[in-house]
């Protein structure tokens, strides 16, 4: 059996070099190609003797031209980064095309020779992956593929349709009952401590290139500037006002570049446009409106978001702990952040306005636009999920039946010896019917 897979970082590239040991310990004669998208993977991979290419060095003496694809396939290929590069300008749109056409063109190269049996892509959004997904498609031979994403409390997602809202088992959760099952309790792993210096190298590489104006698509990230200090300060107001009501509606933020919104963010909210949303559906509601950005991100997000934050009487931006947050809270509203699976894990009421893997759970509300958001507080906040229900033993049936234990970035990788036996055997009981 040959085997492909697709890369991101050194991280990933560990959490590879672990399935392919545990693959070849099941199958001896198994064959395997890496694809990486950036140098800490491919440096990863390449000192540990693994069969390794680089992608986007591999497309760089590539002839081919955006004039060969239908433009509509080639915008539909680049447009998470056609999002985060906006900053570009139009002429951006033309160098993504001539990018997907040539990734399709080596792409299809790779797959003609090779002629993989299994496919393993990680992730389904960026460039390369869409690329990848464009050219398998059109292969004559249809070799089984299979998508990889890190997936909720310590878990790893391996499905055969996509990752996040595309998964192939979204819809069969709306029919869970956690019907003897009980809560997860996964004992706290060790985390791998990763060797600085392959990151370090991408973001040396990365900032040399910006020099001269000529990062890759696929390693740009979104702009992103912080907002002042003093006004951020502001906008962590706690009055007098604001503590007096005993309910809050709490909003959870995206990470401002993540995939998810973009590609599963059908109303096109920002930041700003989501608290405008929640503003206008609970103002004749006694109560208030907590901002919670990401960990990560504070002070990242749009200098609007935080100009609405401060001018807002009923609205305050968080600097509690996660927990915190949510024992306040009596809902939570978010696009599709997984704040909003820790919400329901805690039978706090939740509204999505995006596309999740997690939205079918029974007891996610759901809103498409303001009356609709509206009436989902009105009804759910305060009251739990719903009655009858256990969240926790729900969560327990849906991570026995569509999700693997373990994290890629585990000390100890038991996660890619449980995807190594699904890649060889292909047992069809964790994924939903096509």
């Amino acid at each position: 059996m040959k085997y492909l897979s697709l890369i991101y970082f050194d991280t990933f590239a560990r959490f590879f070099c672990g399935i392919e040991d545990a693959v070849r310990k099941l199958d001896d004669s198994a064959e395997f190609m890496h694809l990486a998208i950036f140098p800490s993977g491919y440096l990863y991979m390449k000192a540990r003797g693994r069969q390794v290419r680089l992608l986007p060095w591999e497309i760089i003496h590539s002839k081919a031209s955006e004039g060969e694809y239908p433009q509509a396939e080639l915008d539909d290929l680049g447009r998470y980064h056609s999002v985060i590069g906006v900053r570009h300008g139009d002429g951006y749109k033309s160098v993504l095309r001539r990018r997907a056409a040539r990734y399709i063109d080596e792409l299809s190269k790779i797959i003609s020779s090779y002629r993989p049996d299994v496919v393993v892509l990680s992730g389904d959004t960026r460039l390369p992956c869409e690329a990848l997904k464009y050219c398998l498609g059109r292969a004559e031979s249809k070799p089984e593929c299979y998508y990889f994403e890190q997936g909720p409390n310590s878990t790893t997602i391996l499905d055969v349709k996509g990752v996040n809202a595309n998964c192939s088992f979204r819809d069969e959760l709306a029919f869970l009952t956690g019907e003897g099952y009980s809560s997860v309790s996964r004992k706290k792993q060790k985390h791998y401590s990763r060797n600085p210096i392959y990151r370090g190298f991408d973001h040396l590489l990365i900032s040399l290139l910006r020099l001269i104006g000529n990062v890759p698509p696929e390693w740009d990230t979104l702009s992103l500037h912080k907002y002042p200090k003093s006004k951020y300060f502001a906008c962590l107001k706690s009055n007098g006002s604001m503590e007096s009501k005993s309910r809050e509606v709490l909003i959870a933020l995206q990470v401002p570049d993540d995939a998810n919104n973009v590609h599963h963010n059908p109303l096109n909210l920002s930041d700003v446009t989501l608290l405008q949303m929640v503003l206008k559906a609970t103002e004749n509601m006694d109560i208030n409106i907590r901002v919670r950005e990401h960990p990560l991100f504070r002070r990242k997000y749009s200098y609007k978001l935080y100009q609405a934050i401060e001018s807002s009487e009923r609205t305050s931006l968080s600097n509690l702990s996660l927990d915190e947050d949510l024992t306040r809270c009596a809902v939570v509203v978010t696009v599709n952040s997984m704040t909003g699976l820790d919400a329901y894990l805690k039978n706090i009421p939740v509204v999505v306005l995006g596309n999740s893997f997690y939205d079918a759970l029974p007891g996610i509300g759901r809103a498409s636009d303001e009356n609709s958001l509206q009436e989902q507080i009105s009804r759910c906040s305060g009251v739990g999920t719903a009655e009858n229900m256990d969240p926790s033993a729900i969560f327990g049936e849906m991570s026995a039946k569509y999700l693997i234990p373990g994290h890629y970035r585990d000390d100890v990788l038991s996660a890619a010896t449980k995807v190594a036996e699904i890649l060889t055997n292909r047992p069809q009981r964790i994924f939903a019917k096509n």
